[in-house]
């Protein structure tokens, strides 16, 4: 055999081999066997069931599942995000996360992910918190530069810009609200650590350890105002003759760390982490030597920043159940107004002497 036609042959062999190795990718993709795996274990599941059912209205309904679970169709699963990658990202089109084509039991991912009541995959994916490509169809390609946990998310928090960009994908990959005017900022995420879940809110002692010399006259006064604001809210005549309802929305605004689907917070009175958002993600910068970044994140939505945290409590019309309340019982007006400030302004009522509108007095 001439040269030629031994190299002819090889090449053709190579040519065969790297052929059939497309066709098999192509017709049976690796990421089937996952989904395979998954439905035999439907399977089982269901087989059970349907042995130990006994209406036959119940058996129906597991023989057809049953039917469908022994053919099922293999394909590839999406979630299509909202935004577009960029050019600058070395991608391009619409941003998409195909990790549920091998990771297919949304039971199993639920359980894991206690944060998918708040931040669900069919509108977040799982990027945003795991890294890696979403796009990619391969293991090896979808787990590049992936977080497998949060141990490892944690530590890739080097920087405080790392966090507000996180922040800011959450808010880019938010459905946007109807209306215009209630478009989303990086800051209304902040309650969300690297990997997330919710942040811890650490305690506002954690803070006085080191801030109590620092900033002292700043500490010294909220502490004598801000933080005893839920003492004097307990005593007010509509906290305590008022019901669940009444009480939460006073909770919202007068603790810190109200979590409204648990009812429950960190801390009576509004300290330290009210405004400056729950400790854990600016206190670890600080216990690592890393203060600068700390501070930062601390920043974010207190005065002068673009997005503002006073804005929801501090508003008149957050006390016109108050005012209701006492128009339709009685009362003194005093619980009306905060003795560390002027009266309480609002625009239920005519001017007073000074041309301001205050709030009327309870026969």
């Amino acid at each position: 055999m001439s040269l030629q036609r031994l190299i002819f042959f090889v090449l053709s062999v190579l040519f065969f081999i790297a052929t059939a190795m497309w066709l098999k990718d192509e017709f049976k993709p690796k990421w089937t066997k996952y989904q395979e795996k998954y439905y035999g274990e439907q399977v089982l599941k269901v087989e059970k069931e349907f042995l130990a059912a006994t209406a036959a209205k119940d058996k129906e309904l597991l023989e057809k599942r049953l039917v469908s679970l022994k053919k099922p169709v293999y394909e590839i699963k999406q979630i299509l995000l909202k935004g577009t990658y960029s050019w600058s990202k070395q991608q391009n089109g619409d941003k998409v996360d195909r990790c549920m084509t091998c990771h297919i039991d949304e039971d199993k991912l639920k359980a894991v992910h206690p944060s998918t009541k708040e931040l669900p995959f069919d509108i977040y994916g799982c990027t945003v918190c795991h890294g890696g490509i979403g796009r990619a169809l391969s293991e090896e390609v979808a787990h590049e530069g992936m977080y497998y946990h949060k141990r490892q998310m944690e530590l890739r928090l080097t920087t405080a810009e790392i966090m507000f960009d996180f922040w800011s994908e959450l808010a880019i990959l938010t459905p946007e609200e109807s209306d215009p005017n209630e478009r989303l900022e990086m800051g209304n995420f902040k309650k969300y650590s690297i990997t997330g879940d919710k942040a811890i809110y650490v305690g506002s002692q954690k803070c006085l350890k080191c801030h109590k010399g620092l900033t002292s006259p700043h500490v010294e006064r909220w502490q004598r105002i801000k933080f005893k604001t839920f003492e004097r809210v307990k005593e007010a005549p509509d906290y305590i003759a008022g019901t669940d309802g009444y009480r939460k929305t006073c909770l919202k605004c007068h603790t810190t760390g109200y979590d409204e689907a648990t009812g429950k917070f960190s801390e009576e009175g509004v300290t330290c982490e009210a405004c400056h958002g729950a400790g854990e993600v600016f206190s670890y910068f600080m216990e690592i030597g890393k203060a600068p970044e700390g501070q930062k994140i601390a920043k974010v939505g207190t005065y002068g920043t673009p997005y503002n945290v006073c804005g929801p409590c501090h508003n008149t019309r957050n006390h016109e159940m108050r005012l209701k309340f006492f128009q339709e019982r009685g009362g003194s007006d005093e619980w009306f107004y905060p003795q560390h400030t002027t009266p309480y302004k609002t625009s239920f009522s005519g001017k007073d002497e000074a041309g301001s509108k205050s709030l009327p007095k309870i026969q």
